[in-house]
């Protein structure tokens, strides 16, 4: 089984940084991880992804040397297992309310008797059946990362107890779903943001988690400052806007400026 990358360096006490993937493309996938990232962010909430395509992007993200995370609203046993069993290293838990529908989906992540996990053992988890089960089984409870969004106001009075469950791993915020569930879209900085950022790091180094958030890269140290550690930084999408405008500015510099069409 190939170690998580992500485990490994939140075990040494390291800073986690990751890029998100939008785009149905491996190959981005494969050079982002030639960059350096621990980890691509791939993304089943906003995205319905062909299964065929989700394993060509877990085997991407292998091949670039960083761990998988699948972001995914499981709404059964069998929408989990799957992306575990095809090489995924780490789950995105959005829209958490309850600590319960935590409870579930460590119970479908870990096997006995850490959890309820059912045994297949012939997938590229298992080195197709070539690991040992005993190890495997191990290998597996040892190795995937379970990482709970914060980004709902009803989660914020369960997230000590949320960060208390042995198989939780990192707390992620989610700013911008946050701001929208106080009522207040799009003020990260607003003191109930700043509050519940304080009150989420201060959770995990009790209970011996990791804070996470997304942020441009320049906003890295600030947020790291607060007690974060675990980052993603940088979208396929970002990157083709970024490099789209900058072009387009060049050019106009240039005296040849682009004739771009309307967005409304």
């Amino acid at each position: 089984m190939l170690r998580s990358r992500i485990r490994q360096k939140l075990s040494r006490g390291e800073t986690v940084l990751c890029a998100k993937a939008g785009y149905q493309d491996p190959e981005i996938v494969e050079l982002m991880g030639t960059y350096g990232f621990d980890g691509v962010w791939i993304c089943l909430e906003h995205r319905k992804l062909d299964p065929s395509m989700v394993g060509h992007l877990i085997r991407a993200a292998r091949l670039g040397g960083m761990d998988a995370i699948i972001r995914t609203k499981p709404a059964n046993y069998a929408d989990l297992i799957w992306l575990l069993e095809a090489g995924a290293r780490a789950i995105m838990l959005p829209k958490v309310l309850t600590v319960d529908e935590v409870r579930d989906v460590i119970d479908g992540m870990k096997f006995p008797p850490l959890g309820r996990r059912g045994y297949d053992g012939v997938q590229a988890e298992s080195g197709f059946g070539r690991i040992p089960a005993a190890d495997y089984l191990a290998q597996a409870n040892q190795e995937n990362v379970l990482i709970v969004q914060i980004e709902e106001a009803a989660v914020v009075p369960h997230i000590d107890a949320i960060a208390a469950l042995p198989g939780v791993d990192v707390l992620f915020v989610g700013p911008g779903d946050l701001t929208l569930s106080l009522g207040i879209p799009g003020k990260h900085d607003d003191p109930a943001v700043l509050a519940i950022l304080q009150q989420v790091v201060a959770a995990c180094r009790r209970h011996g988690k990791v804070a996470a958030i997304p942020c441009a890269a320049d906003q890295v140290a600030k947020y790291h400052a607060l007690g974060f550690r675990f980052f993603n930084t940088i979208s396929d999408y970002r990157c083709v806007l970024n490099g789209l405008n900058k072009t387009q500015a060049e050019l106009q510099a240039a005296g040849f400026p682009l004739s771009a069409r309307s967005l409304t």
